[in-house]
């Protein structure tokens, strides 16, 4: 196997963007060699540590590595075990919630819905903060989240109710336990306010946590809550970038 020189690629990626920059023109997508593109699926060690360190590095796309190994994920149509938990990572830590689809998708393509969803599902019950809402941002991108059931394979179905009710339980849980403001920010766009639709442990939280949202000091918060329950119509704001 060839050795890539990943130092000298990203080179040519930063003046084809910046480049473009400086004349004022869109610059397109840089044209990535197909061995490079190959190695997200047989990478070598010195593949992975790379990758995964240039996943940590970027800001606004296509400004930073990680941006480039997000062109690297999109033209692959597989990508190694050992990549998994890394790209998951940079979704996590990417602020902005749009942004980090593109490292959401391309696992959930490899893996499937289940692997990615049970590994977000625990960075939410044991990360840090910031963590913990990073995640529950990139559990928007899940496949699962835009597929009915009836598109999935009857075996798939039944693991599918049980991960989607673990969520919905924690997401609650975490919102009325954990006083984050990022925390609280990320999940309350997501969190079922029906009562009916918990067990039974769980329908007096729901109420408390309606209680908190209308209570809270953040305006975000107590706007999303009345969205939430139909009490308010029309636009809402973007939900707020995290801070490191």
């Amino acid at each position: 196997m060839d050795r890539i020189d990943w130092g000298a690629l990203y080179g040519q990626y930063t003046a084809h963007h910046f480049g473009a920059w400086c004349r004022r023109k869109y610059a397109g997508e840089f044209e990535l060699p197909a061995a490079a593109v190959a190695r997200i699926a047989r990478p070598a060690p010195e593949d992975v540590a790379w990758i995964t360190d240039a996943l940590k590095h970027g800001t606004r796309p296509p400004a930073g590595r990680k941006w480039f190994v997000s062109q690297l994920l999109r033209r692959s149509d597989s990508m190694a075990e050992s990549l998994l938990v890394p790209v998951l990572d940079a979704a996590i830590d990417e602020v902005d919630p749009s942004y980090n689809q593109h490292f959401v998708r391309p696992c959930d393509k490899a893996f499937g819905e289940r692997r990615v969803y049970k590994y977000l599902l625990s960075v939410v019950e044991s990360g840090t903060d910031f963590r913990k809402a990073g995640a529950v941002n990139a559990l928007y991108w899940v496949g699962w989240e835009f597929r009915p059931p009836a598109q999935l394979p009857s075996s798939e179905v039944e693991l599918l109710r049980n991960l989607l009710m673990r969520k919905r339980c924690l997401l609650l849980e975490t919102f009325v336990e954990n006083p984050s403001l990022d925390v609280r920010r990320s999940i309350i766009s997501k969190l079922n306010l029906k009562p009916a639709d918990y067990p039974d442990g769980h329908q007096a939280l729901v109420v408390r946590a309606i209680d908190i949202a209308r209570r809270h000091e953040d305006g975000y918060i107590r706007h999303r809550v009345e969205v939430q329950l139909g009490d308010l119509s029309g636009g809402f704001p973007c939900l707020p970038d995290r801070l490191k």
